[in-house]
């Protein structure tokens, strides 16, 4: 039985969801109108676009040991 909340628990999701996130934050410092705003804004997108990387490294270890039990 599937767990209810497992979507959230998939890597590749979540990465994609960090990657839309950061993409927002991009959005936001490319808009900002002051240098403080845009630097903080950029901080924040970076941040989510090294989770993300981070998840893709999970999924990429995940599918790699799924692929050692086949």
């Amino acid at each position: 039985m599937d767990h209810p909340f497992s979507s959230i628990q998939d890597p590749l999701r979540r990465a994609d969801r960090y990657q839309k996130v950061a993409g927002e934050y991009s959005a936001l410092a490319g808009a900002a109108s002051s240098p403080f705003l845009r630097s903080y804004y950029q901080r924040i997108a970076e941040d989510y676009q090294l989770r993300a990387e981070g998840e893709l490294r999970v999924a990429g270890r995940e599918g790699a040991s799924t692929a050692d039990r086949d």
